[in-house]
């Protein structure tokens, strides 16, 4: 009777034993992949001129953060459009490796300054002009026919930036593919999307905004958000839920063309990338810079703005999407895990 009940007692011990190894070595939760592989190197383009430096950018990423350090030159033949210059930049930008939706999106009414940044390693600002010239003090650069072919210009910095996104050849970015990476983290598309998970199906995405006035002073008085249920019209952010489930903005040719608000919480950047926006010599002053993490412009907008009438929703706005996931590109191996950085390969080269 008790020699059958050994083999029985040493089944269970042995089971236990090997079951309790499975618990100990679980697998830490993997990082998403540092978007390292999206950033472009552009040494051998034709750059803005013979008399100027190439462009230069090198991306890393920490456990939190990807980090952009970049000369901010540009790829493509410059045309002097502002009364500034163009110069190399020792610009850092930061943005989360992670981003997630706030619970409130953050206000860019009047912002001034880097909202951004591209693959081909240029500031994205959002819409808004300063306020100079006069006659189109706030107004919208693109209506009013101050900016390239690509969709930037020349700031007092001598620093290019970027207020529209055009997916042309010439510009180095490709429609569709990820064109920058906004700085609360979440990816710029193209105005074409997916409208499946393998994009066998694609549509041309459109802005929510109406024109309700004139854009040439004070852009943010001209439009309103018009909520709509189409699953082709962009939010008040000018983003969407992807069909991942993930959350992406996407650049279109129509108001407010790159940010109508921040959908997750945006980094305070430093040094060169903090800068705040100033007219050269003093003359006008200030003219606004750069938010705080989570922050709001004031009434009125940044120095001497007007009002956010018809802007995207100011704290206590409507709750962002409860379905969006967080924007992990994919997942890491087990030998990835060891090493949190991750440096920009020489793969992309754009001749």
């Amino acid at each position: 009777m008790y020699k059958n009940r050994l083999p029985l007692i040493a089944l269970v011990l042995i089971g236990t034993i090997v079951v309790l190894p499975q618990t100990v070595s679980a697998k830490p939760q993997a990082l998403p992949k540092c978007p390292s592989v999206n950033f472009l190197n552009l040494s051998k383009s034709v750059g803005a001129g013979p008399s100027y430096a190439k462009p230069s950018q090198k991306v890393a990423c920490t456990t939190n953060e990807v980090v952009v350090t970049s000369n901010n030159m540009i790829s493509f033949p410059f045309v002097k459009l502002t009364p500034h210059s163009l110069a190399p930049q020792n610009l850092t930008i930061k943005f989360p490796r992670t981003p997630k939706v706030a619970a409130t999106p953050t206000n860019v009414v009047n912002m001034l300054g880097t909202a951004g940044v591209t693959v081909s390693g240029l500031l994205i600002y959002p819409i808004t002009e300063g306020a100079i010239p006069v006659e189109s003090a706030f107004g919208d650069p693109y209506y009013n026919k101050m900016l390239d072919t690509c969709g930037g210009h020349t700031g007092p910095a001598s620093e290019y930036h970027y207020h529209v996104l055009m997916t042309i050849a010439m510009c180095n970015l490709k429609n569709t593919s990820v064109l920058g990476y906004a700085i609360d983290g979440f990816p710029i598309y193209g105005p074409t999307g997916c409208l499946n998970v393998k994009c066998t199906k694609k549509a041309a995405l459109k802005s929510g905004y109406v024109q309700i006035g004139n854009p040439q002073k004070n852009v943010w008085n001209a439009y309103k958000y018009d909520a709509t249920p189409s699953s082709t019209v962009l939010d008040e952010c000018n983003g969407r839920v992807q069909p991942d489930g993930t959350y992406g903005y996407h650049a279109t040719l129509s108001f407010p063309y790159i940010f109508g608000c921040f959908k997750g919480t945006p980094t305070t950047q430093t040094g060169g990338a903090a800068a705040p926006m100033t007219m050269g010599g003093g003359a006008g002053g200030s003219m606004g810079g750069q938010l705080p993490a989570g922050g709001q412009p004031p009434a009125g907008g940044l120095q001497g703005g007007p009002p956010p009438a018809g802007g995207p929703p100011p704290v206590g706005g409507p709750p962002p999407s409860t379905t969006v996931k967080s924007n992990s590109v994919g997942t890491l191996s087990i030998r990835d895990i060891t090493s949190f950085y991750c440096d920009l390969p020489i793969n992309n080269e754009i001749r």
